[in-house]
């Protein structure tokens, strides 16, 4: 460096010398620097913003809604959380999250919704699916997550409960449909058939046999075995995707809708599947017409079977993807048959009138009516429009009504209620109901800002402004208004100014809820408002390419009013659009972003031309500047932030920022930190004097829009086209880049690591069924896997040490952590795999692994054979703890021989091992179903003593209680006995099996 103000010239004698002196200098201190111990630069920490919460959504627009029991909840998907809403109130009572979800990743998403009605331990119990293929059991009123089932890989589009509330099955994008045993927490089976997503199942168990019938865009509709899980009939019906499923009351008429004008409807007999004699069977599902959708409109996205209070037959709701739900009548059975005489009465009279010739044709006609069609069975009553393009539906039948999503984030609800006028054959009328609409907005969000004293935030968008308080969340007023584009607070906090769409600027007073002044002030869209400094002014850009100036009046007193005037001397016109503005915190300057690709700086007292950056490709979307008015920055549409100087206007730097266009760019107040959010749904920190990238926080669904910050930074508010707007608020934890760098290496890992699973190979025994497995490998199963060998590699080199000594046996007695033998600490940490990830765990293990594990629950085996007899205490605790650690080491000693059955065959030293492991096991097992069925037997003795003491004792107090109230007694103390004793035999049928 000392060289630099060198420039080619005739070099003296002297400068020569001075120049060697300077060499030796250099020389000297390279020296002690390698000398000296090296020190290490002090790492720079930040401060980490954490998403506090999300507000805004009511209904996401991937996810359907749902109604409770009762009809006074609705369950929604608000992007990665589902909410709770009180209809009657208005409010969302909680949003359900689970713990150690990632906030903010697309993989979260909610993308089904399912609520079980009947059956189950009583329970307010809902299946949530999110797309990942992620499904979570929820208890909804205490908030709590039941079970998490991992079985799918992409989004899950579609739930059904069976009427007992044990069966869960469920549909995805990845063509399979599950089953799921909620009762033991894992899954039953995978049915593989469809090749396009499945787009409804249900549950048909009128039958003597349990199938399952699901529908997809594959144009198919197929009928499952549940006890075979094959798939035993084939309906090619349609010729365009099916898209939902109905199955009456009696599951004897099934229904399905398409993306055309007709409802295919279906009569369901009582065939068995298996079927001693080899003569062809009849088909489960016999096609008897189709019903023409007059008014529908779109895809017909929902079906379902509801019965209405107040009227004697069932109803048919059919909602289609446009802005229509048809309601039609099902007929009962005396009215079919009179239906069907006079439509063979009309094909009569029809064929008497036709010549010789249309005879024939309608001879054949007849023919083929002879039977019950579809429209003798079902009418179109009513048909319903509503506000916007529908989503989904809900029914409930405590409250007869119909909860309707739309695609304008609004719930709309109707009632369907018995029809004054009969004398119109319309017995069914529809009722506006109970909705949801002012929680959140019907667009996107375009503009932001936060109060000056950081209490509440403004939201605009098309339809209307919106004030949020920031410590709640909560919408505390909406204001209709025009497009609203940029906005922010008047100095008081109690006005709002608003730049449209029209080119309109538009004052709120939030204390009134009203508008108290308009001015049409530009002929163009409205883009930028920017406040002075002193808070005594402010200034607007626009689409018409003029810069114009206001100044505020203030009042003061009881009728205190605040009033905005232009200052027409101060108008300025640049020579193109305007499309974001920005004053320096000194009051010096003002920036404008034209739509030629360049800043304009202008001096903010003269407007006289200052500077003119150039470097974007594409247009500056957004420009800010720094507190010290020493840096400002812009985002461009060509994905990059560029930082200049204020002082000279050259460029210090040029970051590409994001994988789509940055829209808005914010200094962190008395910081050089910049806030950048863009079209690629993330918002991302920066550090402008190292140019650093510190953190990027994800979580919208689309394109983010609004950006502001509070006024110490404390929170980022943030909101986009998905109408939500997401809270992330600074903390007190640390955040190193490093760190922050290692943790975006470690995610991108476990999106490799979720990867589809790999088809079984020759190496894997019973490939098809492996394939077919109702799980998958998550993030979670291989970090057990991996934790699982270092036990077993523990174990093993524990065992080598003890070969020479002789084993104790009372080191099984206890298989806690603190067991003292090396193989029970192994099998300790078998017990903790459930159902649900065990079979996921052992398949990643390797052979030689697996080899080891066998060996470790073989010796388990020979442990719990040489435990002693007796009757004392001690004998029973440890048949008793021997007992409970049988099952899951059983378990995983069968899916062990059963992965690798290749590998073992073709080891020698294993099959000594298996022959004596089964042995072991067959003795064992036995052993404890001979004590499960002394059990259920015992049980049942004292299940019949109860029930004959309960009535003996209640016979002899009946005297002294009224006969009703003594009947109503014995008989809840009957059902509370019976149920005891059936929940015990359950527990134990289940040990058994």
């Amino acid at each position: 460096p000392e060289l630099s103000f060198m420039m080619p010239m005739l070099f003296t004698p002297r400068m020569f010398s001075e120049l060697g002196r300077s060499l030796a200098t250099w020389v000297e201190r390279a020296a002690s620097a390698e000398a000296a111990p090296t020190q290490r630069a002090m790492v720079k920490a930040y401060l980490k913003f954490e998403h506090e919460r999300a507000v805004g959504v009511v209904t996401s627009r991937e996810c359907n809604v749902a109604l409770d029991k009762t009809g006074k909840l609705a369950l929604t998907g608000c992007v990665e959380a589902v909410g709770v809403w009180n209809l009657r109130q208005g409010v969302q009572d909680r949003a359900l999250t689970a713990v150690g979800q990632a906030v903010g990743k697309n993989s979260e998403r909610v993308s089904q919704i399912c609520i079980r009605e009947s059956g189950g331990d009583g329970k307010p119990l809902c299946a949530v699916g999110h797309i990942d293929g992620t499904v979570r059991l929820w208890d909804y009123q205490a908030g709590s997550v039941l079970q998490t089932l991992q079985g799918h890989r992409s989004a899950v589009s579609c739930f059904c409960f069976d009427r007992a509330g044990h069966q869960l099955a469920s549909g995805s994008n990845d063509t399979d449909i599950v089953l799921w045993d909620l009762v033991a927490e894992s899954g039953i089976a995978r049915l593989r058939g469809h090749v396009d997503q499945v787009t409804a199942v249900l549950f048909w168990e009128a039958s003597s046999e349990a199938r399952l019938i699901s529908s997809s865009k594959d144009r198919l509709v197929r009928i499952w075995s549940l006890e075979m899980q094959i798939c035993v009939q084939a309906i090619a019906e349609h010729r365009l995707e099916v898209w939902s499923l109905g199955l009456n009351e009696s599951q004897t008429r099934l229904v399905a809708g398409s993306g055309d004008k007709f409802l295919r409807v279906w009569s369901l007999a009582e065939v068995p599947t298996k079927s001693e004699d080899d003569g062809e069977r009849p088909p489960l599902a016999t096609f008897i017409g189709a019903l023409r959708r007059s008014e529908g409109q779109g895809n017909a996205i929902g079906l379902r079977f509801v019965q209405p209070k107040g009227v004697a037959f069932e109803a048919l709701l059919c909602l289609g993807s446009g802005k229509t739900m048809e309601v039609f009548r099902v007929f009962t059975g005396s009215e079919v048959s009179k239906r069907q005489k006079r439509r063979k009465k009309r094909v009569e009279a029809k064929r008497l009138k036709k010549d010789a010739d249309g005879a024939q044709d309608a001879g054949e006609g007849e023919a083929a009516d002879d039977g019950v069609h579809a429209s003798d069975e079902m009418l179109l009553l009513q048909t319903h429009r509503c506000s916007a393009k529908a989503i989904s539906m809900s029914w409930s039948e405590a409250t007869s009504s119909v909860l309707v999503g739309l695609t304008n984030n609004v719930l709309e609800s109707v009632r369907l209620v018995p029809a004054d006028d009969e004398a119109e054959g319309k017995t069914l009328k529809i009722e506006p109901s109970v909705g949801l609409e002012l929680a959140g907005h019907r667009t996107g969000i375009r503009a932001l800002a936060v109060a000056n004293d950081d209490s509440t935030f403004m939201s605009a968008a098309s339809e209307s402004v919106k004030i949020w308080s920031a410590s709640t969340g909560r919408c505390i007023r909406t204001m209709p208004s025009g497009y609203g584009l940029c906005g922010f607070y008047v100095a008081g906090n109690e006005h709002i100014l608003l730049g449209t769409k029209e080119g309109k600027l538009e004052l709120y007073n939030l204390q009134l809820g009203d508008l108290s002044q308009s001015l049409d002030a530009h002929s163009g869209a409205v883009y930028a408002l920017a406040e002075q400094p002193d808070r005594q002014g402010f200034a607007s850009c626009s689409a018409d390419r003029t810069l114009r100036f206001f100044e505020f009046t203030f009042t003061k007193g009881a009728d205190a009013t605040v009033t905005f005037a232009e200052l027409p001397e101060k108008a300025t016109e640049l020579p193109d659009e305007l499309l974001a503005l920005a004053f320096s915190p000194n009051g010096k300057w003002i920036a404008a972003a034209l739509l030629n690709h360049t800043v304009q700086v202008l001096f903010a007292d003269s407007l006289k031309f200052y500077l003119s950056l150039y470097g974007h490709r594409l247009p500056v979307m957004s420009i800010d500047f720094s507190s010290d008015s020493q840096t400002m920055a812009s985002g461009s549409a060509d994905k990059n932030i560029r930082l200049w100087s204020c002082q000279f206007g050259n460029c210090l730097k040029s970051i590409r920022a994001h994988e789509e266009s940055v829209m808005q760019v914010r200094f962190l107040p008395g910081t050089h930190y910049l806030a950048s959010a863009g079209r690629d749904h993330q918002l991302k920190l920066w550090d402008c004097d190292s140019y650093e990238l510190i953190s990027s926080l994800s979580g919208h669904a689309c394109e983010i829009l609004g950006l502001a910050l509070s006024q110490d930074a404390a929170f980022i508010v943030s909101a986009g086209s998905d109408k939500q707007i997401r809270m992330w608020r600074r903390t007190d934890e640390q955040l190193f880049i490093s760190e922050e760098r290692a943790k975006e290496l470690e995610d991108q890992f476990e999106q490799e690591v979720e990867r589809e699973d790999v088809q079984a190979g020759p190496g894997i025994g019973g490939g098809e069924a492996v394939v077919l497995r109702p799980s998958r490998r998550t993030v979670e199963s291989v970090r057990t896997t991996e934790r699982l060998m270092e036990v077993l590699d523990e174990a093993k080199a524990h065992q080598e040490q003890l070969d020479s000594q002789e084993v104790d046996a009372d080191a099984f007695s206890g298989f806690g952590e603190g067991a003292r033998h090396p193989c029970a600490r192994a099998i300790a940490y078998i017990n903790t795999l459930n159902s649900s990830n065990i079979y996921e765990v052992l398949l990643c293990l390797p052979f030689s692994h697996a080899m080891i594990l066998l060996q470790i629950i073989n010796r388990f085996f020979e442990a719990v054979a040489n435990l002693p007899g007796g009757e004392g205490a001690a004998a029973r605790a440890k048949a008793l703890s021997a007992a409970a650690s049988l099952e899951t080491p059983c378990q995983a000693a069968l899916i062990t021989a059963y992965v690798h059955h290749n590998e073992l065959a073709a080891t020698a030293r294993a099959k000594p091992l298996l022959l004596q492991m089964r042995s072991q096991m067959r003795s064992l097992l036995q052993a404890e179903k001979d004590r499960i069925g002394l059990s259920i037997a015992g049980f049942s003795h004292m299940q019949r003593l109860l029930k004959r003491t309960s009535v003996s004792s209640l016979s002899a107090a009946g005297s002294s209680l009224p006969k009703a109230d003594s009947d109503r007694v014995k008989a809840e103390v009957a059902v509370e006995v019976e149920a005891a004793a059936g929940a015990e035999d359950g527990r134990s049928s289940g040990r058994e099996r």
